[in-house]
């Protein structure tokens, strides 16, 4: 719950900010960023606003204007990073006693932050990401009313599916209350087919301005039949009827899932690395 400022990159100064440490003008500078790009900074301003408790925040200013900020996530088993403009001087807060997925924004500081990350010890991975969205008119829907909106009586084969989906990426397994507060809180869709859910997609996160689609995936036995597409296509749907821009991000090289996006109207607007760190069984000083 500090407040840190330091000074000594010109006109920088770095400010470590809780909920609690959030002023007026600092205020009005988020807002003007978030509103002049809110795509590019909408994990930014859903967790300061539904996960401060859970969000450390560190931002570089130049007089009254953000221009580069550290965002760290602890909601989850593994913390959710973004770094983004000019935060150089922010690399030195990663916490690196602790599993990360990290989004740097700014290429130029991709390598200072892998350096820093291996410096200290543990696993770095890097991986490049798409940055994909469709607006009201670009959308191609498909067959999205053959999906629904799971509920309550479809936990049981929501979390079947899960388990199935949380082995693949190698993280614990969800027990019954948390497997429900997550499909009613991400509005899950699915795709049941022989009375089997076998597809499913979500909204991880819902703004005014963006919704971020994710969460995407189908049973093995059943892949390669369009599945996918019409769950991603339902919850897209629910995004644009909310007035909303659908976004969501893919690793370059999964091209079947591109080509699905792409077949819905999804566009290529960027690309950003992701660095998936683990950390050191022993922390360097």
């Amino acid at each position: 719950m500090g407040y840190i400022t330091h000074i000594g990159w010109g006109v920088i100064a770095l400010r470590y900010i809780h909920f609690s440490s959030l002023d007026y003008n600092i205020w009005k500078a988020l807002l003007k960023l978030y509103f002049n790009d809110p795509i590019e900074h909408v994990y930014f301003m859903y967790d300061i606003i539904y996960a401060i408790d859970k969000t450390d925040i560190y931002l570089a200013l130049s007089n009254n204007d953000v221009i580069g900020y550290l965002l760290i996530w602890k909601g989850a088993d593994v913390a959710g990073v973004h770094i983004w403009g000019d935060a150089e001087p922010l690399i030195r807060f990663l916490p690196t006693d602790i599993p990360m997925t990290i989004q740097v924004y700014n290429d130029d500081l991709f390598k200072l932050v892998v350096s820093h990350l291996k410096f200290k010890g543990g696993k770095v991975l890097s991986k490049p990401y798409y940055n994909m969205s469709v607006n009201e008119q670009n959308f191609k829907p498909y067959h999205s009313d053959k999906a629904i909106r799971l509920s309550e009586k479809d936990l049981d084969a929501f979390i079947e599916l899960r388990k199935i989906q949380i082995s693949d990426i190698a993280r614990r397994e969800i027990n019954r209350k948390e497997a429900l507060e997550i499909m009613i809180k991400w509005r899950y869709y699915g795709f049941y087919m022989d009375n089997k859910l076998v597809s499913i997609a979500c909204a991880f996160v819902r703004l005014n301005e963006v919704w971020i689609i994710g969460g995407v995936f189908t049973h093995p036995d059943f892949r390669g039949r369009g599945y996918a597409k019409i769950v991603t296509s339902a919850i897209t749907q629910n995004a644009l009827n909310s007035g909303a821009i659908a976004f969501l991000q893919v690793r370059e090289d999964n091209i079947p899932a591109i080509r699905a996006y792409k077949a819905l109207g999804y566009k290529i607007i960027g690309k950003r690395n992701w660095i998936f760190y683990n950390r050191p069984t022993k922390i360097l000083p």
